[in-house]
């Protein structure tokens, strides 16, 4: 059977260090050939000709870490994502509860984490509006949970309940819990207290978060956090039909992945059987440590104004058992490390499981590395991490005007997501959205991250020092981070036998400035060789930047 060709014109095409002027022939699922300015084109009929009208066209996209499930979850619950106080979330959650009488519970996700001055949030501020129902709201950044009387009593956590060793019940004088929970020892008996949602429930919002990262020129995500529970409802999103490339990280839980290491490898069996190329579960993840803003990330000094260095979510000789354990088994090792100490366990438990096993093709990830000891930089060279950047989160926003430069006081304000001092190091990076926790645009992860700024003012970018170049910035959000799925070799690439993955950008010159990035508009993504998104009409307005995103 003869395959499908169609010739793009009129575009300037992405060649990895610039943008040049060519047409892209694409044959089947593949791009057949890279045509230069005057060279000759093939005779093809007119409705295989697609003009792209001087618009560029990008690799496909491939996000290193995110959080599908999540994002399209939170479509279905109280928006609180738009609240900019605290009595604006209330009142979200208010109207939210009176609009739908039939929920056995209030649930809502992404919440700003900044919208209190101190990211503390009280139980009874959502008494008062639904003192009848159990609600439960979590972070953005989604290490913070915020929840009322009745989801406590629910849960179980009372006065008398001891603090876990894995995360903070934020308590009144009493010792009662006033309503804020930070990570995961604290808030897990909550969340499993929820009433679950039904398989069908899960597979819709999974492809919900999936198309959104579509329509922003994303063909292969990274899904984070997957748990084991909700493996089911990942194959039957596969069996409907993925609009991305997608590899699952299971998540370890501490003091539980012993028993269950069985039931790891039978779910990555399960995906493999389907049979689907655009679904694997090769990976396992980790929580190192928490958050800054929440005082939890593991640091390795004191956080201003106190003795304690964070809350680390896995003792570190625990930690290095399972990371050899996981790694016995096949998998790659994906942890989440934001605290210069959590980065250090991370490291220390990757460099344990080669020590055991020897060397092979591991491509270890660490997730965003807020803050970095200087002397690990040489050992994630070694150890061949790539660090999976968030570039969006490079910026003084409010949550790090408000939380996070508070926290930090000092040199240490000075050294956050050191992109270059990675890059120039030898660390190889790779793009992230952490969506829904902020933008899942990849065109607005290059813009920030090349300026540091929210508009793309590279006059008032925030450590200038540590902005990346134009070519550092796109090959981390393509090859980069095709490299973490083990496709560097066929994915981020516009070249001749690579899948035709790419995405046709408007409002990009031909040498585009940061800011440029931030106005410029994702019109369609093709994968495979046919588009699964395309935009007819031209935006009434320019893509909003945020301000004041959690993380």
């Amino acid at each position: 059977m003869e395959q499908t060709r169609r010739l793009l014109t009129g575009s300037r095409l992405w060649t990895g260090d610039a943008f040049e002027r060519g047409d892209l022939l694409v044959e089947g699922s593949r791009i057949a050939a890279i045509l230069p300015p005057g060279s000759s084109r093939p005779e093809l009929p007119a409705h295989a000709v697609v003009d792209v009208h001087d618009r560029t066209i990008l690799p496909g996209f491939v996000d290193a870490h995110a959080h599908p499930l999540i994002g399209g979850t939170e479509l279905a619950g109280a928006p609180v994502r738009a609240a900019e106080s605290v009595a604006d979330a209330v009142r979200i959650v208010a109207d939210y509860a009176e609009q739908h009488p039939e929920a056995p519970w209030i649930v809502g996700e992404g919440f700003d984490l900044s919208i209190d001055p101190t990211g503390t949030y009280l139980a009874a501020d959502l008494d008062r509006v639904v003192p009848d129902r159990p609600v439960v709201l979590r972070s953005s950044d989604i290490h913070t949970v915020w929840a009322n009387r009745l989801a406590l009593r629910a849960a179980g956590l009372t006065a008398d309940t001891p603090d876990p060793a894995d995360g903070i019940i934020e308590r009144d004088a009493d010792g009662t819990p006033s309503g804020t929970l930070r990570e995961w020892g604290a808030f897990m008996p909550v969340l499993r207290t929820i009433p679950p949602r039904s398989e069908a429930e899960v597979t819709d919002a999974l492809l919900r978060g999936l198309g959104i990262l579509s329509a922003e020129g994303v063909t292969a995500v990274q899904d984070a956090w997957v748990e084991l529970d909700d493996v089911d409802a990942y194959l039957a999103a596969a069996e409907r039909g993925l609009p991305v490339r997608l590899n699952l990280a299971l998540r370890a839980v501490p003091g539980e992945w012993r028993a269950h290491l069985a039931d790891y490898r039978e779910a990555r069996e399960r995906i493999d059987a389907l049979g689907s190329p655009d679904l694997s579960a090769r990976t396992i993840k980790f929580f190192a440590d928490g958050i800054i803003e929440g005082g939890t990330a593991h640091v390795s000094e004191p956080y201003h104004g106190g003795s304690c260095c964070g809350v680390p979510a896995w003792d570190a000789a625990e930690l290095a058992e399972a990371a050899v354990a996981f790694d016995a088994l096949g998998f790659q090792l994906h942890i989440h490390a934001i605290g210069d100490a959590g980065l250090t366990s991370a490291l220390d438990a990757i460099e344990a499981a080669t020590d055991a096993h020897g060397a092979r093709d591991r491509r270890p990830v660490i997730a965003h590395a807020q803050l970095v000891a200087p002397n690990d930089l040489a050992r994630l060279v070694a150890a061949d991490v790539t660090v999976a950047v968030q570039p969006y989160w490079a910026k003084l926003d409010a949550v790090v005007r408000r939380l996070t430069n508070g926290r930090l006081q000092g040199p240490r304000e000075e050294r956050q997501y050191p992109f270059r001092t990675l890059a120039e190091a030898g660390v190889r990076l790779a793009s992230s959205s952490d969506f829904p926790i902020t933008t899942p645009s990849p065109l607005q992860a290059l813009g920030v991250g090349m300026s540091r700024e929210v508009a793309g003012d590279l006059a008032r970018s925030w450590l200038p020092e540590e902005r990346l170049s134009l070519a550092a910035a796109i090959t981390a959000a393509t090859t980069g981070a095709a490299y973490t799925q083990f496709a560097d070799d066929r994915l981020g690439r516009l070249v001749a036998g690579a899948p035709a993955d790419f995405a046709i950008v408007s409002g990009l010159p031909a040498h585009p400035e940061p800011a440029d990035f931030l106005t410029a508009r994702v019109e369609a993504t093709w994968r495979n060789g046919t588009p699964v998104l395309h935009r007819s009409t031209p935006p009434t307005t320019a893509p909003q930047v945020l301000e004041g995103e959690s993380r």
